[in-house]
């Protein structure tokens, strides 16, 4: 069935679709109702029907934990800065990670980069067909794999995730938790029966789209879902009872710093070496774990661990707060000044070209802004501020 941008044809394609299956007295087995409902409501997406496995990789590892339009653009971006998995491969990680910044997660970044240069290695930088070849590269999992070789390769693999739950336990009405035991092996079984193997990547992407679309956690629009009649959480009229929430993990609240340092015009960027985005460079982070919360001892201490001497402060940003998964962080800036010879392994910038540092440090440079004004950090300290708010 031929796409349509157009609302309106879309929902006229459907009706006539649905009519044609009434006429002869029967509904259509659950694949071919979310084929049907997929080819008349599918959105639109760059990586759909480009049939590269690189680009399709590239959209299933963004897609993590991230909505769809916050990918797009860095989807794109990719594809032109690095147009093919050997240009992937050949970036400096850094580059990739610079590119890859406000999309969180960083680790995703270095396994993608990871992940490249290992086919660039162990397959002649051809991405692998094979199930337990795609799953034996960096940051792939289970759910990734069966998404990559079902659209790309058109095996019949079923994808399983959170979108996919919610449809299979509502229209089974499934009980229990959907990744543990007995219902985890009960809804693979489901997804692997619901499998259209003549189209196993529409499928899959039928199933992720209706929960995603229809079948939401909240408010679920079950008078236009194709599935509804047969679903027993809707006979059932309640059918946010389903899947089984949750137990969410408690949020842990922690105090860091965040050490800038200034020398002439210019900030210093340190390699990271702690548990938040390590790997990437920026102001030095360190946890607070004293008792009274005493901020210039957690700073002596890490320049300490780092054999750093001890810096003049020349001030304090507003502390900040910024979400990390399960983990509140409220980060206090603080802004010293550089004495001494400068590390080989230290890059310096000047803070209006701060755009591509991870979030959580654009956070610190922007809070000791009004601090670079003063005149005595440095003769062109105003015009650093002034061109960092143009």
């Amino acid at each position: 069935m031929e796409f349509s941008q157009s609302g309106d044809h879309c929902q006229q394609h459907e009706q006539d679709w649905r009519r044609s299956m009434n006429d002869m007295g029967m509904t259509p087995p659950v694949p071919k109702r979310l084929l049907g409902w997929y080819s008349a409501n599918q959105d639109e997406m760059p990586w759909r029907g480009c049939g590269d496995p690189y680009g399709i990789w590239l959209s299933e590892v963004m897609l993590q934990q991230t909505q769809i339009s916050t990918v797009i653009p860095y989807w794109h971006k990719f594809m032109a800065h690095y147009p093919d998995i050997k240009a992937l491969a050949a970036a400096d990680e850094e580059a990739v990670l610079e590119d890859w910044a406000g999309l969180g997660y960083y680790s995703r970044g270095r396994n993608l980069h990871r992940a490249a240069r290992q086919v660039m290695t162990d397959h002649a930088g051809q991405f692998p067909e094979d199930p337990e070849e795609i799953r034996s590269l960096p940051g792939i999992g289970e759910y990734t794999t069966a998404a990559i070789c079902s659209i790309a390769f058109g095996k019949n693999l079923a994808v399983i995730d959170g979108n996919v739950e919610r449809v299979i336990c509502r229209h089974q009405t499934l009980s229990g938790d959907p990744r543990k035991g007995d219902t985890k092996v009960q809804l693979r079984q489901i997804a692997n029966t619901w499998l259209c193997t003549d189209q196993p990547g529409d499928h899959n992407q039928a199933v992720m789209d209706l929960g995603r679309k229809v079948c939401t956690p909240r408010n679920p629009d079950c008078e236009n879902c194709p599935i509804a009649e047969d679903c027993n959480a809707y006979a059932s009229g309640d059918p946010h009872r389903w899947p089984q929430p949750k137990k969410r993990r408690p949020i842990e609240k922690q105090q860091w710093i965040s050490a800038l340092f200034i020398c002439g015009e210019e900030l210093l960027l340190f390699p990271g070496n702690t548990e938040l985005l390590k790997g990437h460079r920026g102001p030095i982070l360190s946890r607070v774990t004293q008792p009274d919360g005493n901020i210039e001892q957690a700073l002596k201490r890490e320049l300490k661990e780092r054999t750093i001497p001890l810096q003049e402060i020349l001030g304090y940003g507003d502390p900040y707060r910024h979400s990390i998964t399960h983990r509140q962080l409220e980060v206090q800036p603080i802004l010293c000044r550089w004495c001494g010879p400068i590390p080989e392994d230290v890059k310096k910038i000047v803070p209006h070209a701060a755009g591509k540092l991870p979030v959580l440090h654009r956070k610190a440079i922007e809070s000791i802004m009004p601090l670079l004004s003063n005149a005595s950090i440095g003769d062109h300290a105003e015009g650093i501020t002034d061109e960092m708010h143009s």
